[in-house]
């Protein structure tokens, strides 16, 4: 914490000299960021690296990774813990991936990640230089979570600097900020174009309509075309009726191309498809091969993609053995359960004991021992406290409790006793 303040700092200088989660700003932020960017335009498109991690924790990241896609439509909470742990071991190994993907899970709500912990594996990214780390502290201090205070203006000196160093998602946000004609559309291009080159397909098809209606009809075709290879159904449907041969009166879609409706027909089946998956994150990276742009001509396609190829085929990666994960958890004291850091750990923390009252039918935030929180009108039937251990991501149950009941006065409560809906704190 104290180091990524002092970052913090520094980063704040680096800007001013040089220098949702994964959803469009808002209105509001759009409008601040051009304010906390504008002294300095300059932009050299970076591409992130992510280190490449070990053998022993990559069988645990495409494991989860393959029980993640296999629960994105079930969405079964069991799963998601499952996920959360190969991932957490291969993130405390230091798997890169592993320490994005866990972050992003969390702030989707799937997975449990403190707040603290958060700001640890963001700071492992920025001292590995990956820039997604700078992105990760941005939207904290933007939403004001993961113990960090709301802080807008330092929050767009994150969000720069994660452009500058090479997130794809930080170069589309700002580039969307710097669109407008009065603003900097000129940098706003290239941020587009630096991200769409790394997969971001909103930032390729917002880059090919603003290519478009300055009537670049070359370079917005080319925009859309790195859209398809990144999954964006938007960019497929376009060029699938611009090839149709529109009449330069149909404003949304036409490009300047002539009539190909072998073309128009290709792009429309992969829209389909992209359409139809859109949840899953689809890819299209052999575009190229299937429909080269013009004037090459059109290679024969059997109208498979291989994104759905392997998605269909479904194979089972090889599973982390019982042997592998005592080896990656051993030495660094994790809780093979659950692949927290334990008493003893370098990177154990007790942050976590402040974690707040849960009501019954909630799920338990974090492992240990919780006890039933009475007061003077709720005790348990033994008189003694009611102590029980939970696994993190049980579901708290309701109690057998003795409660005064309200009745019309002038009448006393009745004493009553049964199940209640009972709050538990850590104990």
């Amino acid at each position: 914490m104290h180091r990524l303040l002092l970052l913090a700092c520094l980063t704040l200088a680096a800007c001013d000299n040089g220098g949702e989660l994964f959803t469009s700003p808002d209105k509001d932020f759009r409008m601040k960021s051009i304010e906390a960017i504008k002294d300095n335009l300059t932009f050299t498109c970076k591409h992130e690296v992510i280190p490449a991690a070990s053998p022993d924790t990559d069988v645990l990241f495409h494991y989860a990774r393959w029980l993640q896609k296999n629960n994105q439509l079930k969405q079964d909470p069991d799963t998601d813990l499952e996920i959360a742990r190969l991932y957490r071991i291969a993130a405390e190994n230091g798997h890169y991936k592993a320490k994005i993907n866990l972050q992003i899970g969390s702030m989707r709500g799937r997975f449990i990640l403190r707040g603290h912990e958060h700001l640890r594996f963001s700071q492992d990214l920025i001292d590995a230089d990956v820039a997604t780390g700078y992105y990760f502290v941005s939207v904290m201090l933007k939403k004001g979570i993961a113990d960090l205070k709301q802080d807008i203006e330092m929050s767009l000196r994150f969000l720069r600097k994660a452009a500058d160093e090479g997130s794809a998602q930080a170069q589309y946000e700002i580039g969307d900020a710097l669109a407008p004609h009065d603003k900097a559309p000129d940098v706003s291009r290239q941020m587009r174009r630096c991200a769409a080159e790394q997969g971001q397909g909103r930032a390729a098809r917002a880059l090919g309509v603003d290519l478009k209606i300055s009537k670049q009809y070359r370079e917005a075709l080319e925009a859309f075309q790195l859209g398809v290879a990144a999954g964006d159904d938007s960019s497929a449907g376009r060029l699938g009726e611009g090839f149709r041969g529109l009449e330069p009166t149909d404003e949304l879609y036409y490009m300047d191309l002539q009539e190909d409706l072998e073309r128009a027909e290709r792009y429309k089946t992969i829209w389909r498809i992209l359409t139809r998956y859109s949840y899953a994150n689809p890819q299209v990276p052999e575009i190229n091969d299937i429909l080269p742009l013009p004037p090459a001509k059109l290679p024969p396609w059997d109208g498979k993609l291989q994104w759905l190829e392997a998605r269909e085929a479904n194979v089972e990666p090889e599973k982390p053995s019982p042997e592998l994960i005592k080896r990656l958890t051993e030495d660094l004291k994790l809780d093979p359960a659950t692949g927290r850091p334990m008493p003893g750990a370098k990177a154990f923390s007790q942050a976590h004991l402040s974690a707040g009252h849960c009501l019954a039918g909630s799920r338990c935030p974090v492992s240990g021992y919780w006890r039933v929180a009475e007061h003077d009108t709720l005790r348990s039937p033994s008189g003694r406290p009611i102590i029980r251990h939970f696994k993190e991501g049980d579901v708290f149950p309701v109690e057998h409790m003795r409660y005064y009941q309200d009745r019309v006065w002038p009448l006393p409560k009745r004493l009553c006793e049964g199940p209640v809906q009972v709050m538990w704190r850590l104990a």
